[in-house]
């Protein structure tokens, strides 16, 4: 009998394993919440309407950030899977290469902003927008999309300290972009200390910087010479070609189901919400920041479950792949649950933090609703595609998001609310 069986069997060491090297990684995706969260809740002091522009146009930046976020997120796959067959000298070149992904992705996103005052403004007419928050829309969009570029060499390096079980350094960079967009949302949206009252174009600067700020954490922290020796991250910055086509074919299909998946909402929140009303717009930006509190730490936990696959993987032992993702589900569909029910019971007083106008507050009551029914589903999901990915297989969570998010989401959206 192989020597790894009884360890496998000890559930109660392999959730504590896990737990150790999510924590640091949970906590990276709160304090990444803990941005929107307050980016928000800043804005949303500006009124209904600002409320109600805010998250549509940081649906439709993130979108456009997918194209090459997926991409770079399959670093993880590939450096964890160096490390654990005992080459990490392997890794330094596939953290390298998210710049370059990066470059790309930028190329695409500036003309965007460059022209965004027409092509946005197209749409907002499209989903009947009101001219004050289409206006808002438009001012943080333009700005927004020059974050791109920096996000995916974000999603890059985090990826490489979450590979190699370093998942601190990330939420370092995260902990000081929070204070950076803190303190510039403090300063640009109400026009303190002298600064330009801005408003939303503000909070979209302070976004932007703080993203800036992030990525060069990121990139001190790998150049350190402990990092350098074991991973060469100082001598492998040079195009790969193999390297890039290895992130391509398993990165794509990701950043297909990210783009299918945002965009979706983006649809949804542009498109299907907008014509009913300002205050129903608002309810749902406002529920989708609740959501973000039951997903965020899952995303967190599934993130460390995508290095311990892909780690047993490079190992061979595709058993203890299997029992890990076992683990997390139980811990991603107890916590969500929770989350779930909390929705349900305190719906009216969660809506009521953020908006105190009744018609806000009996839109967004409906939303928890229906939010708290898919949480469990919600675990299920980010679990499995999570071992998946780390198992280096993306395509088929692509093709269940695809029907999921289109067929159901935006197919059964628009004919339930237009019934």
């Amino acid at each position: 009998m192989p020597q790894t069986l009884p360890h496998i069997r000890d559930p109660q060491n392999q959730t504590l394993a896990l737990l150790r090297l999510a924590l640091p990684m949970i906590l990276m995706m709160v304090s990444r919440l803990a941005m929107t969260f307050i980016d928000f809740a800043m804005v949303s002091v500006l009124g209904t309407d600002a409320q109600a522009a805010i998250s549509p146009a940081t649906v439709f930046v993130f979108v456009v950030g997918c194209l090459g976020m997926g991409v770079a997120h399959a670093v993880q796959t590939f450096v964890s899977q160096a490390a654990g067959r005992g080459e990490p000298q392997q890794a330094g070149g596939y953290a390298w290469q998210s710049f370059y992904i990066a470059g790309v992705i930028g190329l695409l996103a500036f003309p965007l902003a460059a022209t965004t005052e027409t092509w946005f403004g197209w749409i907002a007419a499209l989903g009947q927008h009101t001219p004050q928050v289409a206006a808002m829309e438009v001012q943080y969009v333009e700005i927004g999309l020059w974050s791109v570029a920096p996000s995916v060499v974000c999603i890059g390096l985090n990826g490489f300290f979450n590979g190699v079980q370093r998942p601190r350094i990330a939420l370092i960079a995260v902990l000081a972009s929070l204070v950076v967009n803190v303190v510039g949302n403090w300063l640009l949206i109400y026009g303190n200390l002298g600064f330009p009252r801005m408003e939303v174009a503000g909070a979209a600067v302070a976004t932007v910087i703080a993203w800036c700020v992030r990525a060069a954490v990121l990139t001190a922290a790998m150049l350190l010479p402990g990092f350098n020796r074991r991973y060469h991250t100082r001598h492998s910055y040079a195009f790969d070609a193999k390297r890039m086509a290895g992130l391509f074919r398993v990165g794509a299909p990701t950043s297909i189901q990210w783009v299918i998946d945002m965009g979706s909402w983006m649809v949804f929140m542009v498109l299907i919400m907008p014509p009913l009303g300002t205050a129903a717009l608002a309810a749902t930006n406002v529920g989708l920041q609740y959501m973000h509190l039951s997903f965020m730490p899952a995303i967190g936990l599934g993130i460390a479950l995508c290095s311990k696959v892909g780690f047993a993987i490079g190992q061979g032992k595709p058993e203890n792949a299997v029992q890990q993702a076992r683990i997390a589900m139980r811990l991603t569909g107890a916590y969500m649950g929770v989350v779930g029910l909390s929705f349900l019971l305190f719906r009216r007083p969660l809506m009521w933090l953020f908006n105190a106008d009744p018609a806000v507050i009996e839109a967004g009551s409906w939303v928890l609703i229906w939010a708290a029914i898919f949480q469990v589903f919600d675990a299920m999901c980010i679990t499995y595609m999570n071992a998946l990915r780390g198992a280096g297989d993306t395509r088929w969570p692509a093709v269940a998001i695809s029907t999921s998010s289109w067929g159901i989401f935006i197919g059964g959206g628009y004919a339930v609310s237009r019934a």
